[in-house]
């Protein structure tokens, strides 16, 4: 029987489901319709009752996120900040109305935003299934969404160029401008673990430098935490070289004072971090210019930690993991070691050459 249209403008329909009669409504006989055949396959399918007017995505993903309790202040700061503002749209529409086209419309602004539409595509999915397991909807409309892959730019995956190796070579730095860049391009340091770093971490005897905190900088002023994961506590042997220079660096230390600090001994905050690598790219440019020499200006921690990546691939796999920290040595190769043709090693591809062209007595010696 098709929808009615009653006197105040709404479209009725009536249908029996099992042994209750129910009326459906809507501001189309269409709508009207569709709410009947929804209820209709939910109670073929024993998932319950249409949901209530109440059950908005709003709601659910409030009650996702209870039930969800994340405890890291950044994991917070990530969905209420980052996440739920930009899925937004959707709250006042019914869970169970919402399609994928709907997604696609909140997706689309950060099409050309990997990292942001991978975490917005992973809290959509989460939410959706949980709604999906509460049998609020009968199906999760994120299977039709096509996944975003979450590549890291090239820019953030890249190690130094050669102008910047000149460049860092030629400048002269500061106490603290040198100490940092020792520590990301000498020793592979993450922001985090290179700024909790202690004069009791050192040891000048055994020659080596223990990592086992980290800070965290969700707010400007940090604190304490354990490292990235388990992987992330090692003692790093300590290059020869350096012994002098951590000796001297340490011998007016307290034994928790923390080897880059502020005035105060604290470690450093967040905006005072960000000040100390402006200032390694501004003496970084102004050495480039003085030698005319084109530098990208994007240099990061990151970058170095790539550039330290790159200089010990010729060590085992067990070791670049220790090295880096890393639980997977898969994660060293995907997400840090790029290959570019200086990496190469020209001298055994030549020895392979010979062999291939027919000369394999001279490819022994």
């Amino acid at each position: 029987m098709p929808a009615k249209q009653r006197k105040d403008g709404v479209f009725e329909i009536t249908a029996r489901i099992g042994n209750t009669k129910k009326h459906f409504y809507g501001a189309t006989a269409s709508i009207a319709e569709e709410k009947m055949w929804r209820e209709i396959i939910r109670y073929k399918d024993s998932i319950g009752e249409y949901p209530d007017t109440c059950d908005t995505f709003g709601e659910i993903r409030k009650r996702w996120y209870k039930s969800k309790s994340p405890r890291q202040a950044a994991t917070r700061k990530m969905y209420e900040i980052d996440i739920f503002r930009k899925i937004e749209a959707l709250d006042n529409k019914l869970i169970a109305d919402i399609d994928e086209n709907d997604i696609n419309e909140v997706m689309d602004p950060f099409s050309d935003k990997t990292n942001i539409a991978e975490k917005v595509y992973m809290c959509l999915n989460q939410i959706f299934q949980y709604a999906l397991v509460k049998k609020i909807i009968r199906y999760n409309p994120m299977d039709l969404v096509d996944r975003p892959k979450n590549k890291t730019s090239s820019k953030a995956r890249r190690g130094l160029t050669q102008n910047e190796k000149t460049v860092i070579e030629k400048t002269v730095w500061n106490k603290r401008q040198e100490l940092l860049l020792k520590l990301v391009l000498e020793y592979g340091l993450r922001k985090e673990e290179a700024t909790a770093l202690q004069k009791k971490k050192i040891d000048t005897i055994e020659k080596t430098i223990s990592i086992d905190q980290a800070l965290d900088y969700t707010e400007n002023i940090p604190r304490l935490k354990k490292p990235k994961s388990d992987a992330g506590k090692r003692v790093l042997p300590m290059l020869d070289q350096d012994v002098g220079y951590f000796t001297d660096l340490i011998k007016n230390l307290k034994d928790d004072d923390y080897l880059l600090r502020m005035q105060n001994s604290k470690p450093l905050t967040q905006n005072s971090y960000r000040q100390l690598w402006e200032s390694i790219r501004r003496r970084m440019r102004k050495t480039a210019k003085e030698m005319e020499l084109e530098i990208p200006d994007d240099l990061t921690s990151r970058i170095c930690r790539h550039e330290y990546s790159i200089s010990i691939m010729s060590l085992t796999d067990r070791e670049q993991m220790y090295l880096m920290g890393h639980e997977d040595i898969s994660t060293t190769m995907k997400n840090y070691q790029t290959i570019n043709v200086e990496h190469i090693n020209r001298k055994e591809l030549n020895r392979i050459g010979k062999y291939k062209n027919g000369s394999p007595s001279s490819a022994k010696k």
